[in-house]
């Protein structure tokens, strides 16, 4: 029953590739001379080889339907579909296709630029697949990517917990319910400023130096594996309490690991300097709408009084905009701004 389903929506999708096949200039041509999307693959005289169905007179060649079809498998993750029900979708695709030539869809300037655009991704598409295909990575320069690459992560990472307080008083009240014997992670969720400290219990996870303000990561580093700040270390969010639970050093992954994420990453960069190269070379010319004139303002009548001017905003009577509570290591949501109301204008 599940794999009919399937089936059955796999056979519906190819509704949706309509148009995709078509050249640009489709919307210039007639009904009556406007062919399948597949009719360009199939010869003068159309052969059981070559042509799998004739629906009123236009082609489906077979190497479409093997485009097709192989085209579902990689989108359905290798499950293949039968044969029979693909050449279904492809005539109900190809009569709804004849159907809109008849009623001259495709000289609607609407559609027609919708088919030039899809035309045109289909064309930027093949360009990069053939790009890519063709770039040229050495086996220097993917040695010199990991070199580079796993130089910047070697370090040792450390795994802490913190408590985040408004002010030093605070934090020093924190350091003092430790040593009488209060739990880290049950101070964490009730005082902690970090909003995630109350899911967590100020956990942070792995991290090394680069990902922490410079004195968080200095009072981390200067500390033993389960040992606690004895003083509060103040940073641009705050004041913290810091717990370091464990350390260990990175270990960066082979290169034979990464040898293809980086090669995949070299060949982007190519493309990208292949595209400056080609906008370089390119004349190109941008144009701008003119600006319009504004109207002259109408004379003012003699009659006519000056408008009358807004009422003055007291600065002290708007609340600030409130700072985002900090965080070490991701932005906290602020709390909802109190803004008081704008003095209403006294009445004349």
């Amino acid at each position: 029953m599940k794999k009919h389903a399937l089936c059955a929506t796999a056979v519906a999708s190819l509704l949706v590739f309509a148009g995709c096949n078509n050249p640009s200039d489709t919307a210039q041509k007639s009904s009556s001379s406007s062919p399948s999307p597949s009719s360009s693959l199939v010869d003068a005289k159309p052969t059981a080889e070559t042509v799998v169905v004739i629906v009123n007179g236009q082609p489906i060649s077979r190497a479409f339907l093997q485009s097709i079809m192989s085209e579902m498998a990689q989108r359905g993750g290798g499950q293949s579909i039968p044969e029979d029900k693909v050449v279904d979708g492809l005539i109900a695709r190809e009569l709804l296709r004849q159907e809109a030539e008849k009623q001259n869809f495709a000289k609607d300037p609407s559609i027609a630029m919708k088919v030039e655009n899809a035309a045109r991704e289909i064309l930027v598409q093949a360009s990069v697949e053939n790009f890519r295909k063709n770039a040229a990575v050495t086996e220097e320069e993917l040695k010199k990517e990991y070199d580079t690459r796993i130089a910047a992560m070697k370090g040792t990472e450390y795994k802490a917990r913190h408590i985040l307080l408004e002010t030093e008083d605070a934090a020093k009240d924190v350091l003092a319910k430790l040593a009488k014997g209060a739990k880290f992670d049950e101070l964490a969720k009730k005082m902690s400023k970090d909003p995630s400290a109350k899911q967590n219990g100020g956990e942070l996870g792995w991290f090394n130096g680069q990902q922490m303000v410079p004195e968080f990561t200095a009072a981390v580093s200067a500390l033993k594996n389960n040992d606690t700040t004895t003083a509060p270390v103040k940073s641009q969010f705050g004041w913290h309490v810091i717990q370091r639970e464990d350390s260990r050093e990175q270990t960066p992954p082979p290169y034979d690991a990464v040898k293809e994420q980086f090669r995949s990453a070299l060949v982007g960069q190519k493309l990208q300097k292949h595209v400056e190269d080609l906008k370089a070379s390119a004349k190109i010319e941008r144009l701008s709408l003119p600006t319009a004139t504004p109207a002259p303002a109408p004379a003012a009548s003699p009659q006519s009084t000056a408008p009358t001017p807004p009422p003055a905003v007291n600065p002290q009577v708007v609340a600030p905009p409130p700072q985002p509570a900090p965080v070490v290591n991701k932005p906290v949501s602020p709390a909802a701004p109190a803004v008081a109301p704008a003095p209403k204008p006294a009445k004349q």
